[in-house]
């Protein structure tokens, strides 16, 4: 909706009245917005859309080949034996460190 202002008639400070109160304003009908309602799609073409994606899902999950329990296991243990080194290292790193500031401190 559209304000239009006037500015307010200088003979009102004449008569007693306050020129604040001279201003009018006029409000103007403006173009009507749709809501938000009408910009979301059909619940019917949400459906469809969820139908697709989960079929082609199965799809693709039917090209994977999935690590037999040997396989398994043994990735699991390469991981175990790398998080075990790196958090050995990485805490020796610290206690030296730890030990080099404070020797400089001290």
């Amino acid at each position: 909706m559209k304000k239009t202002k006037t500015k307010p008639k200088s003979n009102l400070k004449e008569a007693g009245g306050d020129a604040s109160r001279g201003q009018v304003v006029k409000i103007r009908p403006g173009k009507a917005r749709p809501g938000w309602f009408s910009k979301v799609p059909p619940v019917k073409q949400y459906w469809a859309q969820s139908r697709n994606f989960l079929s082609e899902a199965v799809q693709e999950l039917k090209k994977v080949t999935w690590p037999n329990r040997k396989e398994t296991l043994g990735t699991t243990g390469v991981v175990l034996v790398l998080v075990f080194f790196i958090g050995a290292y990485l805490g020796l790193v610290d206690f030296l460190l730890s030990r080099l500031v404070q020797y400089f401190i001290h």
